[in-house]
């Protein structure tokens, strides 16, 4: 069967997570958004886990209502870098725990917990508990592997075979990612990384598996084999995506920055590299051959656009948006699976939108210095 997954989100209590991040709000958004499989998120931490535990039953892939979630959590390392882990049962979840309590400092109150270890050591007690692991958002300049490395061999040394996923992260897509021949033999997920469970943020990057049932077994082979196809933003949206001042965002090439040595030549503050020109420094191989990337926004996104509004939330945004929920079904058929024809009878400017977005005829304005790029249809 066909299952759409989000594998990495955040709880209420990691910090900048709204307060609605909560086990059968995310369920129930999930649902909307034709998500069938989320992360929890953050659950090495003490109060979200017992939140877990109570909203959900089942071992392996746990279930709230009809959303399965399985039990995630992102670590950062002594080098800042960021590691999602993807664990096999609560029992391995409460152990491996008391291992990372002995090498954080902040595990009891953060939802990210900072970890004073190597991603060596994070890669080891990963396989330890029988968690799957990869490196997160691994082009994002601050946390990412590529911002504090050159190679995956960098970070994990001799647990580079252990590695079993690499995230794209929003600012990159597969076709990046698979320039570099080190991710040859590793699968490529996209995730949202979401902060709110509303659909712009919930599942605006996310995986199709073919799965032949609900369980952490299962799910574990498709994640090794890899996504059937990957659904997430053109990463010209990314707000990395370009090298650009951290503070007024006027974008540069890798020259110009190299020549100003990092200095933004506007505002003086310092120009953050892009995961377009890293990409290039790192890239060793033509684009191989990988599953399906749809570069798909979410579907606020585009009706905010047609709209000519500044947020995807305001009420005619939404009310637009729950017309096409409530008569044609989740955002992830509207956007992947509708036939055309289908859309337009319920609304024909979002019809030829998103069939504008699934042949690639539009652009972006591209995002840089952590600004976000602007879609342009």
């Amino acid at each position: 069967m066909k299952v759409n997954a989000d594998l990495h989100i955040h709880g209420k209590y990691s910090q900048g997570v709204s307060n609605k991040m909560e086990i059968p709000v995310i369920a129930s958004e999930s649902q909307k958004k034709g998500i069938d499989i989320v992360g929890t998120g953050d659950i090495l931490n003490p109060r979200w886990m017992q939140h877990v535990k109570k909203e959900t039953n089942g071992e392996g892939l746990r279930k709230h209502d009809q959303t399965y979630f399985a039990l995630t959590t992102e670590v950062e390392d002594e080098n800042r870098v960021h590691h999602l882990l993807i664990f096999p049962s609560m029992s391995e979840v409460e152990a491996a725990y008391h291992d990372f309590k002995q090498i954080s400092k902040d595990i009891r109150s953060e939802g990210r917990p900072r970890i004073q270890a190597s991603g060596t050591k994070i890669a080891e007690l990963a396989e330890k508990h029988g968690a799957l692991t990869g490196p997160a958002h691994i082009f994002t300049p601050y946390t990412g592997i590529y911002g504090n490395h050159d190679s995956l061999q960098q970070c994990y040394t001799n647990c580079t075979d252990t590695i079993n996923f690499l995230e794209l992260g929003l600012s990159a897509d597969s076709r990046m990612a698979s320039q570099i021949s080190g991710h040859n033999e590793i699968s490529l997920l996209s995730n949202s990384d979401a902060h709110s469970p509303w659909p712009h943020r919930l599942g605006r990057e996310f995986n199709t598996f073919k799965l032949k049932q609900y369980s952490f077994k299962h799910l574990k082979k498709s994640i090794q084999k890899g996504p059937a196809k990957n659904i997430g933003l053109d990463p010209r949206e990314g707000k990395y995506h370009r090298t650009a001042c951290n503070r007024c965002y006027k974008q540069y090439s890798l020259k110009q920055a190299e020549k100003q040595a990092w200095k933004c030549r506007e505002c003086g503050s310092r120009i953050k590299k892009g995961v377009k020109d890293r990409v290039k420094e790192l890239k060793d191989q033509k684009p191989t051959s990988r599953p399906e990337y749809l570069h798909l926004p979410p579907l606020s996104n585009i009706i905010q656009q047609l709209e000519g509004h500044s947020s995807p939330t305001t009420k005619t945004v939404q009310r637009r948006w729950r017309n096409l929920y409530n008569k044609l079904g989740s955002e992830a058929y509207i956007l992947v699976d509708a036939d055309i024809t289908e859309i337009e009878e319920v609304d024909e400017e979002v019809a030829i939108a998103v069939n504008k977005f699934r042949n690639g005829k539009y652009d972006f304005v591209e995002g840089g210095g952590g600004n976000y790029g602007k879609i342009i249809i």
